[in-house]
């Protein structure tokens, strides 16, 4: 595949938009169905008694042309959608002023400055106070509602109105929104043993470029082995995807191929690996793991390249297009699907699902591994398993994430201040974190029993290090409970090369 064919192919977010005329060729059957369609309107139109104006009858049947294909991926967007959708999937590059807001003390405070950003160079400070966006004033609002408001199209104008931290000083900022690069590594750690620990969030357009900075930092930190955490990653960049591979991979191995009605495709890498191939590498995994996280996953399991652990990935192996339509609409939908180096298809449906015997091929190095959709990892291991209690909670404030999250963001903002690395959560913040949840309108139970208690602490304790410490903070604290990331520890432990780990792992697992 050459790279402008490369661009046109997207997993769940377009590299390139594909532009599409309004005409197209009727066959007789077309033409039938287009002059019933075409009835059907003018009688709506002229005699409904609940009537609709043009446009909503066409955006109407539009979508449910959509809707009708077999196709869970497709699509249609208006101009604001397809913006919204572009932020929330790209994640790391979108058009705002460089903030990280919370809800805290009953309003929106800024929680980090991105360094680079707009508000930045505007001299916004951590725990400033926003009051008001544009014409809006944003007492009681939400922090997505507010971030709605910040976000835009690069070079747009936004006024800001905020109050300075600590001395409640009132000022207005009239800010350009700037494209905002956030690192798709939030953070690398070296854990014990010389383990390089780094997560990968989702693969945007510098995601790559992301990972191979944090593999070189942890190679100058004394790394001898590798965790590539990739659980929880819904996807993104193709182009992405196989560059990222490809920091493991030699050039002109293969590393995804593209089945498509159109074209068949086979994606390599191109350049020599960052990382020594003989490293040893693991890749966690989990159900949440998918597109973009698959190709990465599947192409270094049927390398050999990685020992993949964890529990069986979404299986979501499709090619999606995105096609420009007049007046800013936009048509996504599925045009082929993904391939592993060895032929494994990568798409489950969901009768696939449900079934109990997966096909066994071989990895080029003549391992056995599981086809059937998705990536099963080498070693299953599930994560912590919560109690009756502890998943009923969870299900509960889920239903309220949006709320649940402002109500964790205000009283961490406020705990922050009073906390040292090593704190230990009080017993008391349980009780006031409870007080706030059914303040903000939470019905939850009247009282909880230890596994349920133990799984709200753990909620506001996380959250109470990333305010006053970091993320990196946060995820050290968790690790002693991160049951899937031990096990990966476990096996690297005492193997220096990536054939040593792969042995070890299958000795072990038949032990």
């Amino acid at each position: 595949m050459n790279a402008r064919s490369l661009r046109r192919l997207s997993i769940a977010v377009p590299l390139a938009l594909l532009l599409v005329g309004t005409g197209f060729a009727l066959g007789r059957q077309g033409a039938r169905g287009f002059r019933l369609f075409q009835s059907v309107f003018d009688v709506v139109a002229a005699e409904a008694a609940d009537s609709l104006e043009a446009d909503s009858i066409y955006t109407t049947a539009a979508r449910g042309l959509v809707a009708a294909l077999d196709d869970p991926f497709a699509q249609l967007f208006n101009r604001r959608e397809f913006a919204d959708f572009n932020r929330n999937a790209l994640g790391n590059r979108y058009g705002g002023i460089g903030l990280r807001i919370a809800r805290i003390r009953g309003g929106v405070q800024v929680w980090r400055v991105i360094p680079g950003g707009p508000a930045e160079a505007a001299g916004v400070q951590r725990g400033d106070r926003i009051v008001q966006v544009g014409d809006s004033v944003i007492t009681g609002w939400t922090t997505d509602r507010v971030a709605n408001l910040l976000t835009g199209t690069p070079g747009t104008p936004v006024p800001v109105t905020l109050t300075r931290h600590g001395t409640g000083e009132r000022y207005t900022l009239d800010l350009t929104r700037a494209v905002i690069s956030l690192s798709s590594v939030p953070f690398a750690a070296l854990l014990d043993g010389g383990i390089g620990y780094l997560s990968v969030q989702r693969f945007s357009d510098r995601s790559a470029a992301d990972v191979a900075g944090a593999i070189q930092r942890l190679q100058a930190a004394g790394a001898t082995g590798y965790v590539l955490d990739l659980r929880g990653n819904p996807g993104g960049s193709l182009e992405q995807a196989v560059q990222m591979t490809n920091l493991f991979v030699a050039a002109g191995r293969l590393i995804v191929e593209v089945r498509g009605r159109r074209t068949d495709d086979s994606l390599r890498g191109v350049r020599p690996p960052l990382l020594d191939e003989r490293l040893p590498l693991v890749v966690l995994v989990d159900s949440a793991s998918a597109s973009a996280s698959e190709i990465l996953a599947g192409a270094l399991q049927d390398h050999d390249r990685a020992l993949v652990v964890g529990t069986t990935t979404f299986g979501k192996g499709v090619v999606q297009g995105a096609y420009n339509l007049p007046d800013g609409w936009v048509l996504k939908l599925t045009t082929g699907r993904w391939y592993t180096p060895v032929g494994r298809p990568l798409h489950r449906s969901r009768a696939d699902s449900a079934r109990t015997q997966r096909p066994v091929f071989r990895s080029l190095g003549g391992r056995a591994i599981l086809g059937g959709g998705g990536v099963t990892p080498d070693v299953i291991v599930f994560a912590e398993t919560l109690a009756t209690t502890a998943q009923t909670l969870g299900r509960l404030l889920n239903v309220r994430a949006t709320g649940v999250s402002d109500v964790l963001d205000g009283y961490a903002g406020e705990l922050e201040a009073g906390v040292r690395p090593d704190f230990v959560p009080a017993p008391a913040w349980r009780g006031e974190l409870l007080r706030r949840l059914r303040a903000a309108g939470m019905l939850l139970p009247d009282t909880l029993d230890a596994a349920a208690g133990a799984y709200l602490d753990r909620l506001l304790e996380g959250r109470v290090t990333g305010f006053a410490l970091s993320d990196s903070a946060a995820f050290v604290r968790g690790v002693p409970r991160d049951v899937q990331l031990n096990r990966a520890a476990a096996l690297l432990h005492g193997t220096r090369t990536q054939r040593e780990l792969l042995a070890a792992a299958t000795i072990r697992e038949r032990g």
